[in-house]
């Protein structure tokens, strides 16, 4: 997904107002975890989630994961990763 810097701009202030909603440790990106953070952007479009070191997985590495299954991720600040998924269907969805 391609997005301008001011779109960009604009998902890191609406993302960076969430609290870290998942934290990616041991046992890496899971099943579980991924439905969880798909539901998690079908309500708000943004979100966080935080990677600890245990996690079996570089950063980058689950990035691309993400970006794969159509979670595109913003931004990473630290260990932490700001996402964003567009959902047509939300009444107050992000306009970009």
């Amino acid at each position: 997904m391609n997005l301008t810097g001011k779109q960009n701009a604009k998902l890191k202030s609406l993302a960076n107002k969430h609290k870290v909603m998942f934290q990616i440790g041991q046992k890496g990106l899971t099943d579980n975890v991924i439905d969880n953070i798909f539901d998690y952007l079908r309500k708000y479009e943004v979100g966080r989630i935080s990677v600890l070191k245990s996690s079996p997985k570089s950063i980058d590495e689950i990035m691309e994961e993400l970006n794969e299954l159509s979670i595109y991720p913003i931004s990473k600040i630290g260990r932490v990763i700001l996402l964003y998924r567009e959902n047509k269907n939300l009444k107050d969805r992000i306009i970009l």
